[in-house]
């Protein structure tokens, strides 16, 4: 072992130094520094590189300790960082939604609520009823109830309701008569898509641009349905051919005395051709060959 030819090179000490550690080792699970010592000084190696090793390998591993806790902190620290930057976005968007229907209430009209007084009525829907401009300002059921909306909503009501869909209206019942009866409606709920219709007041400045296509009208029809007011007063007639005829209230109060079902109706008026139907304004009436007062002299 002490011959040159056999020695072993410095690098090649380290290597097997630590090699032979390992195996070592492998005999036991723990040591105490005089252990480590005492094997040391079989090995020839000095007490004090044995602790400085030892002192190292432990300021390493306190080191590696040190890592560990820094990534598991930084790694906390992201996800807290991650957590807070959700709930800020969350709660941020509900502010924000919040603000926004706020702001879009004070914009928008507010619905008239159905009060305790106001009765439920359902049926299917026969067809829109029209103002003498033409605008949808109500329904038809096939049931015969009329329902009575303001003209401002006509849009929302064709939008939310048609021909033939089954509705459940909410509203104020008129006075009911051998005409029909009338109901104020607050809300019409579709069944089939849920849409609601709500009753709400006009804005100041919405404006509803006024027709200027109106044209002269002659008809010579049986009624098929009288539409009344809330007192269960004639207001106006569907004839058998879908036309709506409105009537001047001198004339309405004439009809009250003598009109029924099927009366033979013949006038002249001014009126308008839309999509849901034509509609005019009686100027002259008979009904069954009655000639009542014109409404422009009474």
């Amino acid at each position: 072992m002490n011959e040159p030819q056999h020695r072993i090179s410095r690098e090649i000490a380290a290597e097997v130094f630590q090699l032979a550690a390992e195996l070592y080792a492998q005999k036991q699970q723990e040591y105490s520094l005089q252990e480590l010592i005492m094997i040391g000084e079989e090995a020839q190696i000095p007490a004090e590189f044995i602790q400085q090793a030892v002192e190292l390998i432990k300021a390493k591993q306190k080191n590696q300790e040190i890592q560990i806790n820094n990534k598991t902190n930084r790694f906390k620290l992201a996800v807290l960082g991650v957590a807070a930057t959700f709930i800020t976005l969350i709660v941020g968007g509900w502010a924000y939604k919040q603000l926004s229907a706020s702001n879009s209430s004070l914009k928008s009209p507010v619905a008239i609520l159905p009060s305790e007084n106001d009765s439920k009525v359902s049926g299917n829907v026969e067809r829109y009823l029209m103002n003498k401009e033409g605008l949808v300002d109500g329904l038809l059921l096939s049931n015969g109830k009329q329902i009575k909306v303001p003209p401002h909503m006509s849009q929302q009501v064709v939008n939310a309701i048609k021909p033939g869909d089954a509705v459940d209206v909410v509203g104020k019942l008129g006075n009911s008569s051998v005409y029909g009866q009338q109901i104020e409606a607050r809300t019409i709920m579709n069944n089939a898509t849920k849409a609601l219709v709500a009753k709400q007041p006009k804005q100041k400045k919405a404006k509803i641009p006024k027709p200027n296509d109106f044209i002269n009208f002659r008809i010579n029809e049986p009624v098929q349905h009288w539409l009344v007011n809330d007192k269960g007063e004639i207001r106006s007639a569907i004839l058998t051919s879908g036309t709506q005829v409105h009537f001047a209230k001198p004339l309405a109060k004439s009809l009250n005395k003598v009109a029924k079902t099927g009366s033979q109706i013949k006038a002249e008026g001014v009126g308008r051709k839309t999509a849901h139907g034509s509609v005019l304004e009686v100027i002259t009436l008979q009904i069954d060959g009655n000639l009542l007062p014109d409404a422009n002299s009474i």
